[in-house]
């Protein structure tokens, strides 16, 4: 009985051996092939513009003036939105046709002021500049809009059509009316029109304007 207890001594310590000597599983092969697949992501089926910084509760109200200076701070500058109004259609001055919006669709017209309130320098440059009517989007409803192309210089029963990109002499004033196509869902949605002019360059890559006050673009709340 001595013998075969001891060869079975000897096996079992040489089995216990081998197991620890044995290599252990590889982690890369377990982290490349994990036995439960990942979710898929959910598919987005409803994509809206991101709305910009500028609609919060730091938009300003109807007719608030934002004041600022040209790029050399000779002149003084203000800009604001004195109102809006909402029409389905609009005629030209002086054409016997109507422009009519698709249904379902609006035109607001925004009114837009921009004023020479003097000249501050000592330098010869007088003139301020009017930014151009497609620098003023309007966002409702987390949709930007963009002005629309008004055939026109003056619409019957609204007013004068502001196109901006003009030189305004000093103390002198530039004002119309932007042209929006907006849904109807838009016109009570207490929109916001931005004043895309902080940073605004000429041909020549020179600033417009300086802002001491104004680290982000003016809006205001229609």
């Amino acid at each position: 009985m001595g013998r075969p207890f001891l060869i079975i001594t000897l096996l079992v310590a040489a089995i216990l051996v081998t197991g620890c000597t044995a290599a252990p599983r590889s982690s890369y092969d377990y982290e490349v092939h994990p036995t439960t697949a990942a979710a898929a992501p959910a598919l987005i089926t409803d994509y809206r513009d991101p709305l910009p910084p500028e609609e919060d509760d730091g938009s300003l109200p109807l007719g608030e003036i934002v004041m600022f200076r040209d790029a050399n701070e000779e002149n003084e500058i203000s800009l604001k939105v004195v109102s809006s109004i909402d029409r389905g259609g609009y005629e030209p001055a002086g054409e016997p046709i109507r422009i009519t919006a698709p249904q379902g669709w609006r035109y607001l017209f925004v009114h837009v002021v921009v004023t020479h309130r003097g000249h501050r320098g000592d330098g010869y440059q007088t003139t301020i500049y009017a930014p151009p009517a497609q620098q003023f989007s309007l966002v409702g409803n987390g949709r930007t809009y963009y002005p629309v192309s008004a055939e026109a210089d003056h619409l019957t029963n609204i007013g004068e059509v502001y196109r901006g990109n003009v030189w305004v002499d000093r103390n002198g004033k530039y004002e119309g009316y932007i042209v929006y196509q907006v849904p109807e869902s838009v016109v009570d949605s207490c929109a916001v029109v931005v004043a895309d002019i902080v940073g605004l360059k000429n041909r020549y890559g020179r600033d417009y304007y300086n802002f001491r006050k104004y680290d982000r673009n003016p809006a205001w709340r229609l």
